[in-house]
């Protein structure tokens, strides 16, 4: 196992605990909050990664929202997957 930063364990962290929260408010909420929270779920996971400036050198803040729009990925990523072996 790879040994991770500070950084990137807050961001991952900070990102389950969002993708908590915003998943148990779609519920409660019914069928138009989860389609909200599905569009704003597409949105946080296209966080970009120093694509703009290649000469950019990410500070602590940048490497914490970067972890965390990767770890949205990863879930959605697996949720998708997930969804699609359900459905077969």
């Amino acid at each position: 196992m790879s040994t991770q930063t500070l950084e990137e364990l807050e961001g991952r962290l900070n990102a389950q605990r969002e993708l908590m929260i915003e998943m148990l408010a779609a519920m409660i909420g019914g069928e138009v909050t989860i389609t909200t929270f599905l569009k704003r779920l597409r949105d946080d996971a296209t966080f970009k990664d120093n694509e703009e400036d290649p000469g950019l050198s990410p500070d602590s803040a940048f490497a914490i929202e970067n972890a965390a729009a990767r770890e949205v990925r990863s879930i959605l990523e697996a949720a998708r997957a997930r969804a699609e072996a359900d459905s077969r």
